[in-house]
């Protein structure tokens, strides 16, 4: 039977060139210049981080690590971003210009989630942690951009006429962009763990920061025509689901058409759920709208049935205005939160004052004052913000009302001025305890200012706000350095007290260990005791209890004891004779290096000599003679216990219930806590842990020392909730976070069983 020729497929779909479309050029050009613009500002950051790692570092080891890496990275920086560039620049060819691969070359009879498997199988460990994080990147940068990467692969793959482009192979996408970082990454001669910063910086630095970039990648495409209207189309579907859906519910119940709980549950989902920094503003109506009581007014107002006409925007921003000019009158008070009050009554009380009585306000604002207002009600009883910072931050309420009236992208937008602005004063403040110490506190001035400017000159233009967070972050940047120093000399401080503190009880043990019950003369037991302790403890701090000095100090010590003890052999006296210069040589040049005044080292090496000579002639008479008498024993007594530092240690473990260690255990160098003792109450940054003891030092944000506990002490504090953990994440994200999911779950309590 003649067998079946073999045509290779590959002959009849040879790869060929497409044209690039010009506005995909023009986009990738545009897109490049930013990407690049975004690699400068995460390697600005890679030293930075890589210097706080290394100081953070336990052993000399990691710190060698950290500090290798950063000069590695430093030299190759412009290779990385030139190749990841590069890379970006390859993916369009590779989608637009390249026919892909038949679906008969790339089966070949295989099964593909075998082959998936068998992948990860032969993946090394280095290799499974960057494809690991590699897809905690894609997942997260997905889920915040998630609406602007569909458009734009949407509009992509209508002018890709080589192969389909989907979300996965789009050179734009969350995905292509971590490949091309990581593939970039193999270039450089670091080890896994140093790839993983970097990537976790890349996303913090870049992948994060790329809303801009899909924003006017989407504009440019639409500007160009294609898929203007995609938006809607976008949105189209499944909102015309959802209203079939609703439609035959409410027809079923006999209700009216609107939305769901459950339809606005899984709309804010899709948005990214309670987890997410941005949300629609739509999805914010909605979720008012489906919550009980006051929250979900629909805005309109109603007199005897007779709705009432709403005040227009415009004109409500000149309410709030004038509310604005009037919130400055008065000193701020720093030691209570700004007090709340009830903004949409005083908003319609000073319409009627200014004339337009009788109004309401429309739905649209409605809900943004009751929206930002529940942001700022978490805010303001958020545990983990200072008060004195609730006190300021509480006074830009009306501000952030006019803005998110004018510029509703204050909600979907993660990188807003305003919102960044929020986020960077009260992480600039997260450590101040009370009002009495901001008297004299730069930062407080500075950070009083930029409430002031914002209360004074914020009118219609949100500029202001870029402007101020600019300004804020630089000055924060020049302040942290002078207390990074400042915290740095207290960290040496403090390592160094505990190295003599452990070089003592070193000290203490040897001594204790060699010449505790033993005869000796008093003048000898008190040089032991308060001159070579010190010649040891020294030794042991400079050099190390391996060192030669170390030995050479022992073996001086040993000498000592032994040439002050009788003797009973011919050769051992004259063995005594030879050792004694040595150990006068030694005695002399160690008294100096611990200060010792020439008199002193002179007045003990002649009595030790006078002595030792003495001694040898009466050991020698008692060797001739068993009843001769020494009179240099007369003069003796035994050498007690010295103590040269308290060795008190902690208490057993199993002492401390294992939920306390546990939280311990959180609090790493640079955690921030707040502790309350007696009548006051303490916010300061772990700096760092010593040892022996596990003292725990802790300083203020100027980064003088302020406290210094042991684990115990901790744990007491934690048992009688007497000290927490600042959350340290951003202010504005969590309250966004927290109301969003109080209104999730107001609706989920209301849907019926």
């Amino acid at each position: 039977m003649t067998q079946a020729s073999v045509v290779d497929i590959k002959i009849g779909t040879q790869a060929r060139k497409i044209p690039l479309p010009p506005i995909v050029q023009s986009i990738r050009q545009q897109s490049k210049r930013q990407l690049a613009n975004l690699l400068e500002v995460l390697f600005s950051n890679t030293d930075d981080a890589l210097f706080e790692l290394a100081d953070r570092s336990q052993t000399d080891q990691h710190q060698e690590m950290y500090f290798d890496s950063m000069r590695v990275i430093r030299l190759n920086r412009k290779k990385i971003a030139d190749l990841f560039l590069d890379n970006f620049s390859s993916g369009f060819e590779e989608v637009f210009q390249t026919t892909p691969v038949t679906q008969t070359e790339q089966s070949n009879g295989s099964n593909p989630e075998i082959d998936i498997e068998e992948d990860y199988a032969l993946l090394d460990q280095d290799e499974l942690e960057m494809t690991v994080a590699v897809s905690g990147i894609v997942s997260k940068v997905t889920s915040l951009y998630s609406l602007p990467v569909m458009n734009l692969t949407k509009r992509l793959d209508s002018l890709a006429k080589a192969q389909p482009i989907s979300e996965r192979n789009n050179p734009l996408g969350p995905q292509a962009l971590s490949n091309s970082f990581a593939d970039s990454l193999n270039e450089l001669d670091v080890g896994i763990k140093i790839r993983i910063i970097l990537m976790k910086l890349f996303e913090r630095f870049v992948m994060e920061q790329l809303g801009e970039l899909y924003e006017l990648a989407n504009k440019a495409l639409i500007d160009a025509g294609v898929l203007a209207d995609l938006k809607n189309q976008s949105r189209s579907p499944a909102h015309s689901r959802s209203q079939r859906s609703t439609s035959t519910t409410s027809q079923a119940n006999g209700e009216s058409g609107e939305p769901t709980a459950a339809h606005v549950g899984t709309a804010v989902s899709h948005q990214g759920g309670e987890g997410s920094n941005a949300i629609d503003f739509e999805i914010v109506q909605r979720l008012l709208a489906a919550a009980p009581g006051s929250i979900g007014t629909t805005g309109s107002t109603t007199v005897d049935s007779v709705q009432l006409p709403a005040l227009p925007s415009q004109e409500l921003v000149s309410v709030l205005s004038k509310l604005q000019v009037e919130s400055q009158q008065g000193e701020i008070d720093l030691s209570q939160p700004a007090p709340k009050a009830d903004l949409k009554a005083l908003v319609l009380a000073q319409a009627s004052a200014a004339g337009n009585g009788g109004k309401s306000i429309a739905r649209a604002d409605d809900d943004t004052v009751n929206f930002i207002g529940m942001l700022f009600d978490y805010i303001l009883n958020d545990r983990n913000l200072a008060i004195p910072m609730k006190a300021l931050i509480g006074r830009l309420q009306i501000p952030i009302v006019k803005l998110a009236i004018l510029d509703k992208s204050f909600f979907s937008k993660v990188t807003h001025p305003a919102r960044m602005l929020l986020n960077e004063l009260s992480s600039a403040g997260i450590g101040w305890s009370s009002a009495q110490e901001l008297k004299r506190d730069a930062l407080y001035d500075k950070i009083e200012a930029v409430v002031l400017r914002i209360l004074n000159e914020f009118t219609d233009n949100p500029d202001l706000f870029d402007e101020l967070l600019v300004d804020l972050r630089a000055f924060v940047s020049k302040d942290s350095k002078r207390s990074i120093l400042i915290e740095q000399r207290v960290k040496e401080s403090e390592a160094g007290k505990a190295r003599t503190h452990s070089a003592k009880l070193s000290v203490q043990n040897v001594i204790n260990q060699k010449a505790c019950g033993l005869r000796v003369p008093s003048e000898a037991g008190r040089f032991i005791s308060e001159v070579w302790s010190k010649v040891l403890v020294l030794c042991c701090v400079r050099h190390g209890e391996s060192s030669k000095e170390w030995q050479d100090a022992i073996t001086s010590l040993d000498n000592l004891l032994w040439v002050l003890q009788p003797l009973s052999s011919s050769d051992d006296i004259a063995r005594r004779s030879q050792v004694l210069p040595e150990l006068d040589a030694h005695i002399r040049q160690e008294m100096a290096s611990i200060g010792s005044t020439e008199e002193d080292t002179s007045t003990f090496v002649d009595w030790l000599n006078q002595h030792v000579a003495q001694l040898s002639e009466d050991d020698l008479a008692y060797t001739e003679d068993d009843e001769a008498a020494s009179s240099a024993f007369e003069n003796v007594e035994v050498i007690e216990e010295i103590v040269l530092t308290s060795s008190e240690t902690e208490e057993p473990v199993e002492q401390v219930a294992p939920e306390f260690l546990s939280c311990l255990n959180q609090i790493n160098e640079g955690t921030w806590v707040e502790i309350k003792e007696e009548n006051s109450i303490l916010r300061c940054k772990l700096a760092t842990v010593t040892q022996p003891g596990n003292i725990h030092v802790f300083v203020n944000r100027r980064g003088m020392k302020v406290l210094e506990r042991n684990r115990i002490q901790l744990a007491t504090l934690l048992r009688e909730e007497k000290l927490k953990i600042i959350d340290e994440s951003q202010v504005f994200d969590r309250a966004l976070q927290n109301v969003i999911g109080s209104l999730r779950k107001m609706q989920r309590d209301r849907q019926p069983d």
